[in-house]
């Protein structure tokens, strides 16, 4: 875990409310891993006081990304900093994803929540045959596609309002084709709305050894497992942080 003053090297609008930012971080984007997150402090007032959690979407070089969408204050002021300004960061946070190799992996993203899975899909395409369903609002948020189409094998989408794909929500596609590939499918990674992850919790899927993963998100204070402010239930008995013990999870561990 390391505090470090990163400058912004680039900043883009990506959608009317998604934006991604490049940072020069040389010393958290070096232990980087899939999975892990930063803490950003996003103004240097009192208000608001809290950092904000972002998923690592990428890693290059010294560099690495956050992706996020506009909804509250503090992503506003984000949003409104300037290439060359400084953001402080505490990170790389969680618990990475463990190496997988020489699997089937099924990526199943609902809306921003694309961004955690990217870094994901760079380490796993090395030696995994990668298939991603990824649904969105529109066409327009459909972001990252060109960074996906060299590493998956094949990409199935689904917009709300039919602007792009297939019109409707991405389960109930993921739900239908995976009825065709019961034999060779091992893993499954999800990473959007905490009701999309539910549903795929609690889908009665054909392939019974399938391991299914879920990236979570949850209001967290420290970032670093003090506060105990981001808990999710435990089957067994107790609680995870999401901060130390996430932020992806077995779901079957788990009660959404």
């Amino acid at each position: 875990m390391i505090r470090e003053s990163a400058k912004i090297y680039n900043i883009k609008k990506v959608t009317p409310e998604i934006y991604s930012i490049w940072l020069n971080a040389p010393k958290i984007a070096k232990q980087t891993k899939p999975g892990q997150f930063i803490q950003t402090q996003v103004s240097d007032a009192i208000e608001p006081f809290l950092c904000r959690p972002l998923s690592i979407a990428d890693v290059q070089n010294n560099k690495l990304r956050i992706i996020f969408r506009v909804r509250g204050k503090g992503t506003e002021l984000l949003k409104e900093k300037q290439e060359g300004e400084f953001l402080q960061l505490l990170g790389p946070l969680g618990n990475p994803v463990k190496p997988i190799k020489g699997k089937h992996i099924i990526l199943c993203a609902g809306g921003i929540g694309i961004a955690p899975l990217l870094l994901l899909a760079k380490n796993f395409s090395k030696s995994n045959k990668l298939y991603l369903f990824f649904g969105a609002r529109n066409k327009q948020e459909l972001i990252l596609l060109n960074e996906f189409k060299p590493l998956c094998e094949n990409i199935y989408l689904t917009t709300d309002d039919g602007s792009a794909g297939r019109k409707g929500v991405i389960t109930d596609l993921l739900f239908e084709k995976i009825q065709y590939r019961t034999s060779n499918i091992q893993y499954l990674f999800t990473a959007g709305p905490t009701d999309m992850i539910k549903k795929i919790a609690n889908f009665q899927l054909p392939i019974t050894n399938l391991k299914l993963f879920g990236f979570l998100e949850e209001r967290m204070g420290c970032g670093c497992g003090i506060c105990f402010t981001c808990g999710v239930k435990r089957k067994d008995d107790g609680y995870f942080r999401v901060c130390t013990d996430g932020p992806v999870f077995d779901l079957s561990e788990i009660e959404l």
